[in-house]
């Protein structure tokens, strides 16, 4: 029986051709573009995203902020900076964080013609100038310190923030150690400007530069001196200012900065100082990257004179001592009230509040480095990076009794290193501010608004910024009292508030008060208020460009 015949091979099935979608029709140039256009569009909503929930770059515009953010209007010289906005969004704004926040003012685009960055969005009559789709209102990003925060009793006084405790007392609210490390603001250094030597000798004391190091003889019952303008509260953004006697005679171009403070007039070939502005004026040579330009008036924030006449109270002696013979002292001094001393010999150190010693130690000051200063109301003191005293001491007008550095006792004693350092000192502000009593410009602030309300050849500009110089002087004192403006009576309309414990503010909720770093030059919330919870935006992280101020923000 023969075998079967095998059974030919199954077909496989036939599978029908694709059908053709419509993008498989397009030609291939425009299926190249559809998809470029899908990507970047989808790229585009995740960078979208990204920016509006998690973080944003800024360019810093103003030198409100500096030294801890350079500010200009022009892209290159500005700090640009990221932002945090989503955790934030969960922690919220904490004491003495950069923040970005909305301007809390309404404005609107200026028109042309119009010399200024922002309009006011309200008229003369109080009506809003601002419409959704023809004129919006403009969002202007500001970037201040957040140093009062919702429910503060709060004043200011001798460069300080004072906060209510629980027991009813006032305190110096004083900065995180990893904030105030980043505030301190070298003022003076020895070996940057060889030929700056600020130490002034009495009775057979000398200060010299030897081999490179500060050499400091101090003769028994002589003394050597800093000069007193080394207090000032002055900030010197390193550049080109003009500079002329104020006894008259042109300006000159001359490149300052802090540590570099000494110049050459060459007109009469006459040395001076930046830092002694009794004897000369000194004018920044840029106004664009200022806040503020206070009722056009440009000299409130070119001439270092007029906006830096205060004085500081804070500050810090940073040394290393390479020799050291016999005892020396390091005295601060304020006015005729206090001494607080540092005593050193080869065989320890003690620190003495009025003539009373209140620490001591054997540890050798030689070949290490050493603070000594005054800080938020204590005086301290630390050797090789070990804090080893800090004692409270009474709060002080530095305007009243002045800041003085005195060394003396009998001794030979040589500096490897030694530089000065000032904390943040916040001013009274420009004018307008709540800080201050503007009785002297208020009548005629007023005037002038009525003259513009009821002239016919005023432009509708000019009638509303005359009344916004008034609102703005009215509404922050009504805001700060908490009252409506109408029913402001008296000095309360144009008085200084909010600078000692009787007159002390109390911060409403959801109210925040911004300052900025450099305070002379800073237009912030003494002068427009307090910044609503809402307006806030996110919390300053660093300064990513340009790459060589990279730093994380404090």
């Amino acid at each position: 029986m023969s075998d079967p015949a095998p059974s030919p091979a199954a077909q496989p099935a036939t599978v029908p051709a694709p059908v053709p979608t419509y993008e498989d029709r397009l030609p291939g140039w425009q299926q190249w573009i559809n998809g470029f256009c899908e990507n970047w569009i989808f790229a585009f909503i995740v960078a979208m995203a990204i920016r509006h929930f998690c973080l944003e770059a800024f360019r810093i515009p103003t030198a409100s902020m500096e030294p801890m953010l350079y500010g200009d209007p022009a892209f290159s010289k500005a700090d640009h900076v990221v932002v945090d906005k989503f955790f934030y969004r969960f922690t919220g704004t904490s004491r003495w964080d950069v923040t970005v926040f909305q301007f809390p003012q309404p404005e609107v685009e200026p028109r042309k013609g119009e010399q200024i960055d922002a309009r006011t969005a309200i008229a003369a009559d109080g009506s809003r100038l601002d419409q959704v789709l023809i004129r919006p209102l403009m969002y202007r990003n500001f970037v201040k310190r957040a140093v009062i925060l919702p429910g503060d009793v709060y004043y200011i006084a001798g460069g300080n923030i004072y906060l209510k405790q629980p027991d009813g007392s006032f305190q110096v609210s004083r900065k995180p150690p990893s904030v105030q490390n980043e505030l301190w603001q070298e003022v003076y250094r020895f070996g940057v400007q060889p030929e700056y030597q600020p130490w002034v000798g009495e009775n057979g004391s000398t200060a010299s530069l030897v081999d490179g190091a500060t050499r400091m003889i101090v003769a028994d019952g002589g003394g050597i001196s800093l000069i007193p303008q080394q207090f000032r509260n002055l900030y010197l953004k390193p550049g080109q200012f003009q500079v002329r006697p104020k006894t008259g005679g042109g300006n000159e171009l001359i490149e300052l900065s802090m540590t570099s403070p000494q110049f050459t007039y060459r007109a009469t070939n006459r040395k001076g100082v930046a830092w002694d502005l009794s004897t000369w004026e000194v004018r920044r040579m840029n106004s664009a990257d200022l806040d503020h330009l206070d009722r056009g008036d440009v000299d409130a924030g070119t001439l270092l004179n007029r906006t830096m006449d205060e004085w500081v109270g804070d500050v810090r002696f940073r040394t290393r001592i390479a020799e050291l013979t016999g005892t020396v002292a390091l005295d601060l001094t304020q006015g005729t009230q206090h001494v607080f001393r540092l005593q050193l010999s080869s065989a320890g150190w003690a620190v003495l509040i009025d003539g009373k010693q209140v620490a001591a130690g054997q540890e050798s000051p030689l070949v290490t480095d050493m603070e000594f200063g005054l800080l938020d109301d204590q005086v301290f003191f630390s050797l090789g990076g070990k804090e080893l005293a800090r004692h409270d001491v009474a709060a002080n007008d530095p305007a009243r009794h002045r800041l003085g550095a005195r060394w003396s006792g009998a001794g030979t004693i040589t500096f490897s290193r030694l530089a000065m350092d000032r904390d943040v000192h916040y001013s009274l502000g420009n004018d307008g501010s709540f800080l201050r009593n503007e009785s002297d410009i208020f009548g005629a602030i007023k005037a002038q608004a009525e003259v513009a309300l009821n002239s016919p050849y005023m432009s509708a500009f000019d009638r509303d910024l005359s009344m916004k110089s008034l609102r703005d002087l009215m509404t922050v004192r009504a805001q700060m009292l908490g009252k409506p403006v109408e029913q402001l009576q008296g000095k309360e309309q144009f008085g200084e508030m909010g600078l000692s414990p009787e007159t002390a503010l109390t911060a409403p909720p959801g109210a925040y008060l911004m300052l900025g770093d450099n305070s002379p030059q800073s237009w912030d919330s003494r002068c427009w208020g307090y910044v609503a919870e809402e307006n806030l935006r996110g919390r300053v992280l660093a300064v990513v460009l340009p790459f060589s101020r990279w730093r994380v923000v404090r």
